[in-house]
């Protein structure tokens, strides 16, 4: 069964009462419970559907925890 208002993605993970997805974008988006800011979108209300994680672009891979997310951003070196 597909998530409501997801596509092109990547990768998911699982945490205790939540989840998250990584898109082909970078972007990553959570749903679930939320009492300790686990969605990382700045508040502490659940989200039966997928909000954007706030500030968080260029993601290449993700993990979760118990209450706690991971994410591994791209970098670019740049010569100078």
């Amino acid at each position: 069964m597909q998530v409501s208002g997801l596509s092109n993605v990547r990768a998911i993970a699982a945490g205790e009462d939540h989840s998250l997805a990584l898109k082909n974008d970078g972007t990553v988006w959570a749903w679930g419970r939320n009492d300790l800011g686990q969605l990382g979108n700045g508040e502490q209300t659940p989200s039966f559907t997928p909000v954007r994680v706030s500030g968080l672009t260029g993601a290449v891979s993700i993990s979760a925890g118990g209450n706690h997310n991971l994410a591994i951003v791209e970098t670019r070196r740049i010569s100078v």
